[in-house]
């Protein structure tokens, strides 16, 4: 059961936070990011590669400068860094134990800083349980622990339940909440300034106070901590963004985060429960006040915004670019993998990304189907998708990418081939495709619950399909089963009326990245793209997933449409992958390629339209 606190008596509360730090003033805060994935699922083989993602904390960050501007000392551990780092340096397999590695670093940092409250973030639904094994070794030293994140704001009541450790929770953005959260247990304010706190009291009912503290306009022009972070190293421990294989591999990357929230309010995303709604910016000076930190005190060549709508002013937008292009900092390169909206790519704003060293976008469009488009409220038609595809298409230094979803409620395979149609005549340099996974505390998800089509379970043992931990990778590695044995054959028995199951999802993604993607590659004949496809392929197939048998072989086509020839141990390497895997077997003879391609160098798919679809369906 929930209480939320209306009245401006304090006994409830005060009770629980006096009771819990025992009348001692908090003044030493250490803010912990928590391994990105647990050991089950961890792999130091991976992680010898490079795969594995290593964003800064960059929420931590910002929190840690607001509360030192506040005049509390603050510390802050990334242990997902440390497992990277561990993994990398340690002689063997042998010598390396994953949970080892960031007990030793957390009770290391606990001794040395000695907090008083441990703050601790969960972004994505995979950190869970690695969340709640630092949350339990911090809560087990006797140190009061404060939770915040994405994850915990989308799913608070029931994350509270499954990990009782923590003892509060900060919903939402933390700048003005946490602050003002220890200025109560401080004494120095009283329980109605409370905002964005969830209070899990074990003596009392749990407390809730509501109030919405969201900082604007001059609380966000805020400088990040970054001297509390290993700014320089964290890149060459694992990746940051979608698109690093297009730059040098001792290339610094950081993230910067220029606007909050989305003027969208798509069913299937929890933004806007994290951000509320609209967007917030911050001044154009700040940012590139930040830009010029990094890029001078940190040597950082690369940032990726982390916007979710980056161009939302596009007067805005042109200055912030152009503000770049004047700076100093000429060989700065900068990508959006969060994606932008389609409507905002104008030719002046493009031309203006441009010329500031974009290198690379994400366009969220998710179907090509009207239908679909307006139940999800995606604020984008299919009209601006192919205006925006159009105006990308002049500027060839940006690779563009769609981000396309599948298994929407309702969405008939018709209607997953009409964004299949889309996007092939908006013919840009990639499509990113995923299934559906619906989140606790959206719309989708909640509708799907209603009717029937998902349990609602929460979001614990959510596992997304893409990415390091997905569970696509684990079928490619072979450390899961396929769904269907026989591809072409479990393909072709889906109905073009009819919704896809679960396992005919699995099926139809890999149909669509087929087409738009790899069979694509065949007819790309300019010398800038094709350039961007040898870097995208490699790191395909030497980092992102070296059993990935349609990266091999377009390697080899590639190796051999630009030097007339193909390294033989790229086709001996391609022949270990068949011979060795019933599963890349079977969809190469789906899609009618063979290893005898690159060895006789005939390539009997090149005449085949690209993305023409070949389904009995």
């Amino acid at each position: 059961m929930t209480v939320t606190v209306k009245t401006k008596t304090t006994s409830p509360a005060r009770d629980f936070v006096d009771g819990l730090f025992q009348g001692v003033p908090v003044k030493r805060v250490l803010l912990v990011n928590p391994p990105d994935a647990d050991s089950s699922l961890f792999q130091r083989e991976t992680a010898l590669r490079g795969r594995y993602t290593n964003y800064p904390p960059y929420g931590l960050l910002v929190l840690a400068q607001k509360l030192r501007d506040q005049g509390y000392e603050v510390d802050v551990v990334n242990l997902n860094h440390v497992v990277l780092q561990t993994a990398r340096n340690v002689e063997s397999e042998d010598d390396f134990d994953f949970d080892v590695a960031w007990k030793a670093a957390l009770a290391s940092k606990l001794d040395r800083f000695s907090p008083d409250v441990v703050g601790i973030t969960c972004m994505f639904t995979m950190t869970h349980t690695s969340f709640e094994h630092v949350v339990d070794e911090v809560a087990n030293k006797g140190i009061p622990v404060i939770a915040g994140g994405v994850h915990i704001t989308n799913d608070v009541e029931r994350i509270l339940n499954e990990i009782p450790a923590i003892n509060i929770a900060v919903l939402s953005e933390g700048e003005l909440a946490l602050p003002t959260l220890l200025s109560f247990i401080n004494h120095e304010i009283g329980e109605d300034s409370l905002g964005q706190v969830v209070m899990n009291a074990p003596d009392f009912e749990r407390l809730h106070f509501p109030q919405i503290l969201r900082p604007e306009s001059d609380d966000l022009d805020i400088l990040p901590a970054y001297d509390l972070s290993d700014m320089r190293n964290l890149s060459s421990q694992g990746t940051i963004g979608a698109f690093y294989c297009f730059k040098p591999k001792d290339t610094i990357f950081a993230t910067v985060l220029s606007n909050r929230g989305c003027r969208g309010s798509c069913t299937f995303c929890s933004v806007r429960n994290f951000n509320g709604k609209g967007v917030r910016q911050r001044s154009v000076s700040s940012v590139i006040d930040e830009l010029e930190v990094l890029y001078n005190d940190y040597g950082v060549r690369h940032v990726m915004w982390l916007d979710d709508d980056l161009l939302k002013d596009h007067g805005r937008a042109v200055e912030l670019f152009s503000e770049m292009t004047k700076r100093n900092m000429k060989d700065l390169t900068w990508d959006a993998t969060n994606g932008v909206i389609a409507s905002s790519c104008t030719e002046e704003v493009v031309a203006a990304m441009a010329e500031s060293g974009c290198i690379a976008i994400n366009i969220g469009m998710e179907s090509g189907n009207p239908e679909i488009l307006r139940s999800v409220k995606k604020p984008g038609t299919v009209d601006n998708f192919l205006k925006a595809a159009e105006i990308l298409r002049k500027y060839e230094t940006i690779h563009s990418s769609l981000f396309l979803m599948i298994g929407f409620p309702g969405e008939t395979l018709s209607m997953i081939m009409d964004t299949m149609n889309v996007a092939r005549e908006m013919d840009l340099d990639w499509c990113r495709v995923s299934q559906l996974q619906p989140l606790p505390n959206t719309p989708v998800y909640d509708a799907m619950v209603q009717q029937g089509l998902i349990q609602e379970v929460g979001s614990k043992n959510l596992r997304f399909n893409g990415g390091a931990y997905g569970k696509q990778t684990q079928i490619e590695q072979g450390k899961a089963k396929a769904l269907t044995d026989d591809f072409a054959e479990a393909f072709s028995a889906i109905p073009m009326d009819g919704m896809p199951t679960g396992e005919q999802l699995t099926d139809i993604w890999f149909f669509m990245n087929y087409h738009l993607n790899f069979n694509r590659i065949f007819h790309e004949i300019r010398p800038i793209k094709i350039r961007q496809l040898e870097q995208h392929l490699a790191a395909l197939a030497d980092v992102i997933s070296p059993e990935n048998g349609f990266a091999i072989y377009f390697q080899g086509y590639l190796e051999h449409a630009t030097t007339g020839s193909i390294d033989p141990s790229l086709i001996e390497r391609l022949r270990v992958r068949l011979e060795t895997s019933d599963y890349w077997q079977d969809r190469f003879d789906a899609f009618g390629l063979s290893l005898s391609d690159l060895e006789t160098a005939t390539f009997k798919n090149k005449e085949q339209l690209w993305g023409q679809v070949k389904c009995k369906a």
